[in-house]
């Protein structure tokens, strides 16, 4: 890119990071059972310390993700000391990095393009929800673009440290997100050999990035030889129980395609008329693209990470959600790309059509971003699983207990109260100095985190304060909960946005 390039990108992405640093400022971004999930085994696995085989869990009982994204997640607890919102901040550099390649990309067709593809990078709602909450698939989706360039860079030139790297990359998407990771080893093998590069596979350095993609899955095979093979197992248990439901191909075919569909809406700003008129002009584009004999093989490679997944998913027995298309919806902004460099190409029709396009796109992103000045900066949000929201709830508590020693309960329709066990062990300690003496879901009800014995605080002096935070009853079962606190004294209770904040006094006995 020239001098000039780079900075209009720097400037693109720097708008992108500020943008995400309004929408995530004051505590505004999510913490919910899954995110705090992740911070409790990343405390587990620092503080004590003990090292992780496995990551979270995945769709499939008994079968788990790898290590790598608690890993990853260690490098922002370790240099902030804790605080959930660097693990924000780390997927917005992810965003980033990922946004850089992506626009060094386009930008080999024409540096217009890097104006709407940039806007749909940094305003696009599904790109927007990666940087909103801390979750495994997220760098899948925001380091694709990344993924293709050192795919292509490799084809192209045929250097060993491209397609280590793009092994190595590869098998880190597998640890983030197996249902996508798996297809990354027949994505690598079809742009080889579909882009008629053979000779690439008798070179040393296509089964040196092999390797580096096994080691990456070297924490998993360990554990799996450790517990008698249950991840094996789970995955055979998976296939056998859903294999014998009978295949309607049609069927599974229109289901594959709405999810296809339902994920690429929101990359396009929820603009149905637009996504359709996208989505139209692309048909003949890929129909002429397959009968050139000679094809770009950066829209050859973008074509089959999107394509393989999509085939693989008609076959296997698999529930596929938004977050396994991440990666298929980071890259498809090269094929839009592509698209309105090939209608500028074009008679003068096509050439008005790709500006009013790219005009279009910039406009919408414009609206998205101006809709959250205006519209949502500074209103409160009542979701009780956003972080501010939960914060307040324990400053609350602390400010009752006034320095007593105390008890808290917390009810979640997910029932296991993660985001409260690592909020009042890591937040309570920083600003009030001291952890209360039981903290859990309910009392005297089975242990579900590992060690939790050890992140309690002390249970002397106990004031015979109860508290119970209580988010809204969207299953219908917290009546069942608050019946293990009828025969406390009732002392007070307030409402703080949508949760119900209770002060209960235990019964002397």
């Amino acid at each position: 890119m020239s001098r000039n390039l780079t900075i209009v990108v720097l400037v693109i992405l720097f708008i992108g990071i500020l943008y995400r640093l309004a929408l995530t400022a004051n505590g505004n971004f999510l913490f919910n059972m899954d995110n705090a999930r992740d911070m409790v085994d990343v405390r587990e696995m620092v503080v004590l310390p003990k090292l992780r085989l496995i990551g979270p869990t995945s769709a499939i009982e008994g079968f788990y993700n790898g290590p790598a994204w608690y890993y990853l997640l260690a490098i922002p607890f370790v240099l902030s000391g804790g605080d959930p919102y660097t693990s924000i901040l780390m997927e917005i550099l992810l965003w980033a990095i990922g946004g850089f390649f992506l626009l060094k990309l386009v930008n080999r067709w024409s540096s217009f393009l890097v104006i709407p593809i940039g806007a749909i990078w940094i305003a696009s709602n599904y790109i927007v929800l990666t940087n909103l909450y801390a979750f495994n698939p997220n760098p899948v989706t925001l380091l694709s673009p990344l993924f293709i360039y050192l795919l292509v860079k490799y084809l192209e030139n045929g250097k060993v440290i491209y397609v280590i790297s793009a092994w190595f990359l590869g098998g880190l998407f597998f640890n983030f997100e197996m249902n996508f990771g798996i297809f990354i080893p027949l994505i690598i093998l079809a742009s080889v050999i579909l882009t008629k590069n053979l000779k690439l596979l008798k070179q040393k350095g296509f089964w040196v990035g092999v390797g580096a993609f096994a080691l990456t899955l070297l924490p998993q095979i360990i554990f799996d030889l450790r517990h008698q093979f249950i991840m094996s197992r789970a995955i055979l248990r998976h296939l056998s129980e859903n294999s014998g439901n009978g295949f309607n191909f049609l069927n599974r075919f229109q289901v594959i395609a709405s999810s296809f569909y339902d994920t690429f809406l929101p990359i396009l700003m929820n603009h149905k008329m637009f996504t359709g008129i996208i989505l139209l002009l692309s048909v003949p584009l890929a129909y002429n693209f397959i009968k050139e004999a000679k094809k770009d093989k950066l829209v050859y490679v973008s074509m089959i990470f999107i394509a393989v997944p999509f085939l693989g998913y008609l076959i296997l027995p698999v529930t596929v959600n938004p977050w396994h298309l991440g990666g298929d919806m980071a890259v498809s902004l090269i094929l839009i790309a592509y698209l309105l460099k090939k209608l500028m190409e074009g008679r003068i029709v096509s050439k008005l059509i790709s500006v009013a396009l790219s005009i279009s796109i910039v406009w919408f992103g414009l609206l998205n971003i101006g809709n959250f000045f205006l519209n949502d900066l500074g209103k409160p949000n009542l979701d009780p699983s956003l972080y501010k929201n939960e914060i307040s709830a324990i400053d609350y508590v602390y400010q009752k207990a006034a320095g007593q020693n105390f008890k808290v309960y917390t009810y979640l329709p997910s029932v296991y109260d993660y985001p409260y066990q690592y909020l009042f062990w890591w937040y309570g300690q920083k600003k009030y100095g001291y952890i209360p003496g039981e903290y859990v879901y309910s009392p005297n009800k089975p242990t579900y985190i590992p060690s939790q014995e050890k992140f309690q605080g002390v249970k002397d002096n106990f004031s015979g304060l109860i508290f119970l935070i209580k988010e809204p009853d969207r299953i219908q079962m917290r009546q069942a909960w608050e019946n293990d606190f009828k025969d406390m004294e009732f002392v007070s209770k307030e409402m703080l946005g949508s949760l119900e904040l209770e002060v209960r006094r235990e019964v002397k006995k």
